[in-house]
């Protein structure tokens, strides 16, 4: 059985990202979308394509205390809920949607979001890039002999993400020789990466090549070492073996909170060796339970699912194409951006911890710029606040 004393957990996160503590008691209901299993290097390049296009999403709602009345009927009628159907699912919210822009103007999506506004709930989320996420350790395998270089911590992330990205056939070509994330010869690998980022960084450019220059040095010390600790003794090709450590990153940061999980096997196995303590005490503040059983759970069905197909929208057009695809929304379209501008925005202001993103800052920004513009949309309707 593995202990984790939580106020470590809790403290790296609020010292890392400068937020305050939050032990207000809430109660937090789950449910995931893009849960690829296990997401894993082939001798072509990734195992799972959609892995790559959509994050995985562990998302749902959360109300203060321990109760909250909700219009169950209006929520039913709002998604057409039909008689002997035995729950809520994000496919029935989707419906016959041929993309996202339809999804957003259509009848279910602006009954449901305009119930969800009026719920008096708080939607919350935990988004995970998959590649962003699999590359993470290269950099903080070297914070053991730059610990001067941490306040570059999100920099240095964002710039080799973007690296790879642009030169993502030659890099994964790398890992894929090296059996990432099982370096065994770590002096060679170190080597290989950083040839590569000299032959294509400017390392006078301030902003990625700077840091993206600093990267390399700090990597050029690790293969003089031979040594890259957390990309060495792991399985050969496997990037992400499940996603229960963001199940156990909630409770953990939300300890004073109760958390009710769907029901996840290979989660629940994996946590069921892990015991949660705070203060010396036993913390016992989750629980798995069936969907069908739970309306909270199925809402953060709809939730989850509702946000990676969000991601999804914004990732994959442009700036340009965002603001040309504002110009022809209907109010209604309008509405509903304005709508999940303000969910987001109202969680955040709860805490910031509501709502997480391991991916870059850049990333994430530009998905928020994205959204206000379709909120706003060029003036044509309601601002998003």
């Amino acid at each position: 059985m593995v202990r984790i004393d939580v106020e470590d957990q809790k403290k790296a996160v609020y010292d890392l990202n400068g937020i305050t503590p939050f032990n207000e008691e809430m109660t937090f209901y789950y449910d995931e979308s893009g849960n690829c299993r296990k997401f894993t290097l082939t001798e072509k390049g990734f195992n799972n394509t959609d892995a790559l296009k959509g994050e995985f999403v562990l998302a749902g709602v959360a109300y203060e205390g321990s109760q909250i009345d909700i219009d169950i009927p209006q929520l039913y009628k709002a998604l057409d809920f039909k008689e002997g159907q035995k729950e809520l699912k994000f496919k029935h919210l989707y419906h016959n949607s041929k993309d996202f822009i339809s999804f957003i103007g259509s009848k279910r999506a602006i009954g449901f979001l305009d119930w969800i506004d009026k719920s008096g709930l708080y939607i919350h989320y935990s988004a995970l890039n998959n590649l962003f996420y699999s590359l993470v350790d290269i950099v903080d395998s070297l914070w053991e002999t730059h610990p001067q270089c941490i306040m570059y911590f999100w920099d240095i992330k964002s710039a080799l993400y973007d690296f790879v990205i642009e030169h993502q056939d030659e890099v994964i070509d790398i890992f894929i020789r090296h059996t990432y994330p099982n370096v065994e010869d770590a002096a060679s690998f170190c080597n290989e990466i950083c040839a590569l980022i000299k032959e294509y960084n400017d390392e006078n450019e301030y902003d990625p090549g700077f840091f993206l220059e600093l990267f390399r040095q700090m990597l050029k010390t690790a293969g003089k070492l031979n040594k890259i600790v957390f990309i060495q003794d792991n399985d050969p090709f496997l990037l992400i073996q499940e996603y229960y450590l963001l199940y156990l990153e909630r409770c953990e940061i939300f300890s004073k909170s109760q958390h009710v999980f769907d029901e996840e096997f290979e989660v629940q196995k994996k946590v069921s060796d892990i015991q949660l303590y705070e203060d010396g005490n036993l913390l016992e503040n989750y629980t798995f339970v069936k969907s069908h059983e739970n309306i909270y759970v199925q809402i953060s069905d709809l939730i989850a699912g509702l946000f990676r197909k969000l991601f999804m929208f914004l990732d994959e057009n442009s700036v340009e194409e965002i603001n040309s695809i504002a110009l022809i929304l209907n109010s209604d379209q309008i509405k509903n951006f304005a709508i999940i501008w303000r969910l987001i925005s109202k969680s955040d202001a709860k805490s910031p911890l509501l709502i997480k993103n391991a991916n870059t800052p850049k990333n994430v920004q530009e998905r928020m710029y994205k959204l206000q513009i379709l909120g706003v949309a060029n003036n044509k309707g309601g601002a998003a606040k």
